[in-house]
């Protein structure tokens, strides 16, 4: 019972630092399933230069936040950073992936003393990007 109580209590600080509210996550969280994963529809933000690829600045809303990302393309390769508003301050990806229209990025954040990794992938259609972050890891037991 004790470790089922942490690892509740680790699931909803991780949702909180992935910039979900806690009340989504006590009522089994976004999408259902009680985790911090979820989907999202970005849009392209207006630029004066061409937008087309995946490279750019893209704006995503998750309840009352602003999902913010700036991404940079160099062949296959993907980085940049990501910004929800509920925790201000960029995070730095850069072993992200694309590949034809999909892209794939991941990152290491600290959340009550123990490492998340957050997973990112997407999908490129016009001036929509499809997203669905998935958080896993450094959970007692290697997040199995």
């Amino acid at each position: 019972m004790k470790n089922r109580m942490l690892l509740i209590s680790l699931l909803a600080v991780a949702a909180l630092a992935c910039g979900i509210p806690f009340q989504a996550f006590a009522q089994g969280g976004p999408g259902g399933g009680g985790s911090a994963n979820v989907e999202l529809t970005a849009q392209r933000e207006k630029s004066n230069g061409p937008s087309t690829g995946v490279a750019g600045k893209w704006l995503a809303k998750e309840g009352n936040n602003d999902v913010k990302l700036e991404i940079k393309v160099e062949g296959s390769k993907l980085s940049g950073t990501i910004e929800n508003t509920q925790f201000p301050g960029a995070i730095e990806f850069k072993d992200g992936k694309l590949e034809g229209n999909t892209i794939s990025f991941s990152y290491m954040r600290q959340v009550g003393g123990q490492d998340m990794k957050i997973s990112w992938t997407g999908t490129l259609s016009g001036d929509e990007l499809k997203l669905k972050r998935s958080v896993g890891g450094g959970m007692p037991g290697g997040g199995r």
